[in-house]
């Protein structure tokens, strides 16, 4: 076993890392090592999904101050950040083949801790997307560099489990961004919530450069020669399995984009929730989600046998209910049913995170878990995250416009930022309100359908699904 935590829990030895793969697969206890390290993965992550999801939560704060449209907003949500996610992660992740993963990862977070704080100083789009491009920069080496870490320590058959405790960052987020974020900005402004937040993730990078130790030889994967990126890539995309895992990823990650961008300013526009009420629904749906993502790691571990498709079935299972559920939230008028399907929604979604993650690292050779997951996190980010925002936006000015009474002129100009001017007529006021209400909704709607997709996807990547031969 690999020796990884804190000084005086854990001495930094050097052993083959494919001692993890090798473990029986009947331990079902996990060590002292190995909950440290996932503790302290599971706090980088929480850190940085807080950190990339807090715009959404204040956005309706922000895009009057800083007069956004809601394209505009998407574009500082998705592109923004996603492009340079993605654009870092590959070589990050080929880094992580060779060096040392421990000042890596704590380098990734000071990076993204620091661009969250430099959000908190935009004074109109173009720094906000500046700063949020900063923050998706420095994101996108965590996942790469954290997942090989976790499967460098864990044995395929627990590593749905630990995967999918790792991935309850997302929903811890939730839960704790109404506190971190919403409460901060509710009672010191919203620059004031993202200066607080950039300074946690300081400390954090601090404990990670202190305490983690990488156990792998420098220079080596596993003690296997890294390959060329170009052969690494190639072995990826004539695997028919992967090949289907990187599409349902890119579907996921519209649905997700999308919902993540929008879904607060949906509850405050439709139902006329405020923020902190809209961030209490976030941090319920939070609870919810946990709960799921524990579920879905614990039945593709319990049923993976020989071939493991229970890792893309689940996440198959989970995209059409998500689907589902989000498309009749959407239909609803009355509050309390819009909640209980928002939520029911939260936990099918996150019951696939644990699966789909540990599917992409069981599919791979040693050499290359980092890249993979770096590719992998391309088709959920570049080409999900990115699209999905810009695409709830755009259909959603482009309905408010047409649902716009022409007497009152275009929306985009009457209602600037999605709102009328100060003392305009109540009509106008109300005009607004409903158009951009309208809008959002019918947007969302859109948006669900790729859920259901990615479902479908997963489900024809399980129908050729087999772990790699190095796999125990």
């Amino acid at each position: 076993m690999s020796q990884l935590g804190a000084p005086g829990i854990a001495d930094s030895v050097r052993v083959d890392a494919d001692q993890a793969t090798l473990l029986p697969q009947a331990r079902t206890l996990w060590s002292t090592k190995q909950f440290y390290l996932l503790a302290i993965l599971l706090a980088a992550s929480v850190c940085s999904y807080i950190d990339r999801g807090v715009l959404p939560l204040l956005q309706e704060k922000i895009k009057p101050e800083l007069g956004l449209s809601d394209a505009d907003l998407g574009i500082a949500t998705g592109p923004a950040f996603a492009l340079f996610y993605a654009l870092s992660s590959l070589p990050i992740a080929r880094l992580a083949e060779r060096l040392d993963r421990r000042k890596l990862l704590a380098t990734t977070v000071a990076l993204w801790s620091v661009m969250t704080a430099a959000c908190g100083m935009a004074g109109g789009l173009w720094s906000l997307a500046a700063a949020r491009l900063g923050v998706g920069l420095g994101e996108g080496g965590y996942v790469p560099t954290a997942h090989s870490l976790l499967s460098d320590h864990f044995p395929r058959r627990q590593r749905g489990f630990a995967m999918a405790v790792l991935s309850t960052g997302a929903p811890i987020a939730g839960m704790l961004m109404p506190l971190v974020g919403g409460y901060v900005a509710h009672v010191f402004g919203w620059r004031a919530a993202f200066y607080f937040l950039g300074a946690g993730g300081l400390v954090l990078a601090l404990v990670i450069g202190i305490t983690l130790r990488d156990p792998r030889a420098v220079g080596t994967a596993a003690g296997v020669r890294a390959q060329s990126f170009g052969d690494d890539l190639r072995w990826l995309f004539t695997n028919r399995a992967f090949a289907w895992l990187f599409l349902a990823g890119a579907l996921t990650g519209i649905g997700k984009g999308g919902f993540g961008t929008f879904l607060p300013s949906f509850m405050m526009r439709v139902h006329h929730l405020n923020l902190i009420e809209a961030g209490s629904v976030i941090g319920i749906s939070g609870l919810a989600g946990l709960a799921g993502t524990f579920l879905g790691g614990y039945l593709a571990d319990r049923f993976a046998g020989e071939r493991g498709r229970s890792y893309p079935l689940i996440c198959a299972i989970g995209g059409v209910i998500t689907a589902a559920l989000y498309f009749s939230a959407m239909f609803q008028t009355a509050w309390i049913p819009t909640f209980v399907l928002l939520v029911a929604a939260m936990f099918a979604s996150d019951m696939k995170t644990g699966p789909n993650y540990a599917a992409v690292q069981n599919l791979v050779p040693v050499r290359m878990r980092a890249t993979a997951a770096a590719v992998f996190m391309i088709a959920a980010t570049l080409i999900g995250s990115s699209v999905g925002p810009i695409v709830a936006g755009l259909v959603s000015d482009s309905v408010a416009s047409a649902r716009f009474p022409i007497t009152y002129g275009a929306f985009l100009t009457t209602c600037p930022g999605g709102r009328a001017a100060a003392g305009a007529a109540p009509a106008l006021v109300e005009a607004c309100q409903v158009a951009g209400a309208s809008g959002l909704q019918s947007a969302l709607k859109f948006v669900a359908l790729a859920f259901g997709a990615a479902g479908v996807a997963f489900y024809m990547c399980s129908r050729s699904f087999r772990p790699h031969e190095n796999e125990a």
